[in-house]
């Protein structure tokens, strides 16, 4: 069996260097960053390999793995479907030290962050990222894109909607929905269903706005 392909992280913020360290960890090679603005950052070695136009190079793409290293929905929702315009691998990058129940399913370009959990039963789409501390509990469902910020909490049966965001220390009771591109506020605490494109803050969580208006 032969070694994985050296992974290519796409961004170079602060996200992005997490992404790095999860998968040098993990035992990964990181080959490099793609950054449009070329800026530099002080990295473990890897270097900056260019910008976005990258990717139009055929032997390029073939020859990596990538995985998304921006945290911003938007962004990330049009560098997923960029890689698979150009027929690049997305991989996964989970921490050793996330709990990870047997009979999860995942999709790729998924993040597990140190420290975080996903019990048995739950699913996971394309590009979701679990981050720092965060817990996803039995049998719960989250959706293309969707980012459960640090120390974040949903309890069994959650369903999220694609690209929806749980903020930092929000907490999700059993078996309510999140909306697609929806945003809890962090430490919310969501006691009932919650609609698409809104954003709901406080205990218990209350729409303050809404996309769609």
């Amino acid at each position: 069996m032969s070694d994985p392909r050296p992974i290519v992280i796409l961004g170079n913020g602060g996200h992005a260097r997490v992404v790095a360290d999860i998968c040098r960890v993990a035992g990964r090679e990181v080959r490099g960053f793609l950054d449009r603005q070329r800026a530099v950052v002080p990295v473990r070695g890897e270097r900056i390999l260019g910008g976005d136009e990258l990717l139009d190079d055929p032997s390029f793409v073939a020859r990596y793995d990538f995985v998304i290293g921006i945290a911003h929905q938007d962004v990330r929702r049009r560098l997923g479907e960029w890689l698979r315009a150009k027929g690049a691998v997305m991989t996964n990058a989970i921490h050793p030290s996330a709990v990870v129940a047997s009979d999860v399913t995942m999709g790729v370009g998924v993040v597990l962050v140190a420290g975080s959990v996903v019990n048995p039963g739950a699913q996971l789409g394309d590009l979701v990222i679990v981050n720092t501390g965060a817990t996803v509990d039995h049998d719960c469902r989250l959706g293309v894109g969707v980012h459960v910020g640090p120390g974040a909490h949903l309890t069994g049966s959650v369903v999220c909607g694609e690209y929806a965001f749980v903020g930092a220390g929000a907490v999700v009771i059993p078996g309510r929905t999140i909306g697609a591109r929806t945003v809890v506020g962090a430490g919310a605490v969501v006691v009932s269903d919650i609609g698409s494109d809104v954003t709901v803050v406080g205990c218990p969580a209350r729409v303050i706005k809404n996309v769609g208006c």
